[in-house]
């Protein structure tokens, strides 16, 4: 089984569960991450492009909200767009998008590139000045973390006018070229383990999943089915509490005969009552497949003994997780990787060769980059399809089965 993800957005497979703990061993090393341009250097390793050459131990000190806000002294800028919260500052995940690349800029910038962060609580009607004023500082790259309407009207303005754009939030259209969505959802997840197991002749598939499933990501879900060579049975819906999820699985019973793979996406430890109910109900011999979504208290029930997962595998995090958590006391989130990797991109490309070179072309290398996030490459229908690992619940925590592949 080869695990790989066409993906698309919202949230980071496997970091969104929990804290990130760095191993020991990890811990007394500053790791080398390298995010280096694919294609850009002569000899480039066939695993995707590494982002930084060296990693600096230096402490990253936030400076306070109220003040207009960079990180780095020299080089060229990468534009933060972020939206203050109610109370004036940036909070939240907001928060630690901007942390996560603050600590990019000390470890992996090399003093090549620094970031400037910009409020864009003014909503879709501010974005217009932001960007030409980010133009008119030569700044290389936008990237964004804001509502959804207000990063989709950076995104809608002519690439011609705008810098390449990399959205740390949810989807918006990439019509305009050189707009890259850049963060995984559960359905990729779900996706991605649904192919693994349809790959190992389990090619029958039914799903569960809560309301909040939109018919764009079942219909995400059953063409990864058809096009992997499976069968998809359909899907059933159910509301966060016990009795729901197991009345969704009586109602099921007739639709899910001869399935042989059952998915259950859920972001709550209401996912363990579906698969008992299912296995209860008699279907124990199928292959379930879980999500990137689960929370990390649903393994230990055991229900999901023997789950399968397709997720990023958290040990290239876990790389700065000890250092994120004493540079800003707080654990390392999936917001905070991402942050990191975005600046990680701009500056390995700037550092092989100067800002102009980011550009559509060699952002959409197929070599694909190598960050804390995992091996991912970009593309130019706007999203990012990552290499996946997989993994089964035993023992009360996910055990690595299939380890994503080196390159694409």
């Amino acid at each position: 089984m080869t695990p790989h993800l066409n993906s698309k957005i919202a949230r980071l497979h496997g970091l969104r569960n929990g804290v990130l703990k760095t191993p020991a061993a990890i811990s007394r090393v500053l790791p080398a991450l390298v995010l280096i341009a694919g294609g850009l250097l002569a000899g480039c390793q066939a695993d995707g492009d590494s982002l930084s050459n060296s990693v600096k131990n230096t402490d990253i000190k936030a400076p306070s909200s109220t003040v207009e806000e960079s990180f780095g002294e020299t080089g060229t800028e990468i534009t933060l767009l972020l939206p203050k919260g109610s109370t004036g500052l940036y909070e939240g995940e907001a928060r630690d998008i901007r942390d996560g690349a603050a600590l990019g800029v000390g470890e992996v910038g090399n003093g090549q590139v620094f970031v400037k962060v910009v409020d864009v609580s003014g909503g879709p009607a501010s974005v217009a000045a932001v960007v030409s004023a980010a133009k008119a500082r030569n700044s290389a790259l936008l990237v964004s973390f804001a509502p959804q309407a207000t990063t989709a009207a950076v995104a809608a303005i002519p690439s011609a006018e705008r810098l390449p754009l990399i959205n740390l939030g949810a989807p918006v259209p990439a019509t305009s070229g050189n707009v890259y969505n850049f963060t995984s959802d559960e359905v990729d997840s779900a996706v991605e383990g649904a192919r693994t197991s349809v790959s190992g002749g389990h090619k029958k598939v039914f799903v569960f999943a809560t309301t909040e499933l939109t018919a764009i990501g079942e219909a995400r879900i059953a063409d990864g089915v058809r096009a992997s060579g499976g069968t998809y049975l359909g899907s059933a819906r159910y509301a966060l509490s016990d009795a729901s999820a197991a009345d969704a699985v009586t109602k099921s019973k007739a639709q899910m005969q001869g399935a042989d793979t059952i998915v259950v996406l859920g972001k709550s430890t209401i996912v363990t009552t579906v698969a008992g109910a299912i296995k209860a109900a008699g279907f124990t011999n199928i292959t379930l497949v879980g999500t990137s979504g689960w929370p990390q208290q649903a393994y230990t029930s055991p229900a999901v003994s023997g789950a399968q997962i397709a997720m990023v595998d958290p040990e290239g995090a876990s790389m700065i997780s000890e250092r994120y958590q004493r540079h800003y006391r707080r654990p390392l989130t999936a917001n905070a990787a991402y942050g990191y990797d975005a600046v990680a991109i701009a500056s390995g490309i700037i550092r092989t060769q100067d800002p102009k070179a980011l550009t559509a072309e060699n952002l959409t290398s197929k070599t694909g980059f190598r960050g804390i996030t995992g091996l991912f490459r970009l593309n130019v229908s706007g999203g990012v399809e990552r290499k996946l690992s997989l993994f089964t619940i035993t023992g009360g925590k996910p055990n690595l089965f299939v380890a994503a592949p080196k390159a694409f």
